[in-house]
């Protein structure tokens, strides 16, 4: 299988992701269900520690979203948008190496293909007052 993009990584992240939350599984359950197919161990890992970084720090993320999100409680979000979010603000906050506009659009272009009609919109405006007040990158 040819290299992904790290646009397509994303997307497997949040899958795997969607699945730890809503289906209680392990990392490596969804893991197996979600990039089994995968052969480029490079992408594995990428995947993989989006994953484990938004895990590691979900109680930060958690609290972050909350923070922004105007009396909608994390618990009370869409399972995708909830699990959207985590993913480009563990971004947004951890990941250096990733530019804040690509977090963001690319977490918008996967609420577009997975939430619902005003799925994009939401995430669009939590993250983008979320960087504004949070990302430490230029």
């Amino acid at each position: 299988m040819p290299f992904l993009s790290r646009k397509i990584a994303r997307e497997q992240a949040f899958k795997i992701l969607f699945a730890i939350d809503v289906g209680n599984n392990t990392v490596e359950e969804a893991s197996e269900i979600v990039i089994e197919f995968l052969k480029d161990e490079n992408q594995k890992s990428f995947i993989l520690n989006e994953v484990r970084g938004v895990l590691k720090n979900l109680s930060n993320i958690d609290i972050i979203i909350n923070k922004y999100s105007d009396d909608w409680s994390i618990d009370r979000m869409a399972a995708t948008d909830r699990n959207i979010l985590r993913l480009a603000v563990y971004e947004l906050i951890y990941s250096q190496d990733i530019p804040i506009s690509v977090s963001i659009n690319e977490a918008v272009e996967i609420a577009k293909k997975y939430g619902d009609e005003h799925s994009y919109k939401f995430i669009n405006g939590l993250l983008g007052s979320i960087a504004e007040n949070h990302a430490s990158k230029q």
